[in-house]
């Protein structure tokens, strides 16, 4: 997974946390745009999965490296959508900063695969 598409994705989450946390602060509920948003750091991790499944025979993955690689690119599709149902569902501040939370352990979940992945 060489390249800066991971990179990409890591500021896109962070950058996707620090447009939830305005939301919180103006107590606004999530909108098309945001989930938008959402949707393209989404699309980036599913490419991210398919990118890392192609190299992943070329590289050298010691003990459960593999097992832990493609789980957390799994959780990383999970989390956005689970927290966006959630904020959707409750329409209250607290349920808009779940999604920021989201957010967050999106672009942690990036970091940790750029750790496990080989350089």
């Amino acid at each position: 997974m060489d390249g800066p598409l991971p990179l990409v994705v890591l500021a896109a989450s962070l950058l996707f946390a620090v447009v939830v946390l305005v939301y919180v602060v103006l107590d606004r509920t999530p909108d098309w745009g945001l989930l938008g948003f959402a949707g393209l750091i989404e699309a980036a991790t599913l490419v991210l999965l398919v990118v890392a499944a192609v190299q992943v025979g070329g590289v050298d993955l010691s003990g459960g490296a593999t097992v832990t690689l493609f789980g957390y690119l799994l959780a990383g599709l999970v989390l956005l959508p689970i927290g966006f149902v959630w904020s959707l569902a409750e329409r209250s501040r607290g349920a808009t900063a779940v999604l920021m939370v989201a957010g967050l352990a999106q672009a942690f979940v990036i970091l940790r695969v750029e750790q496990v992945w080989p350089s």
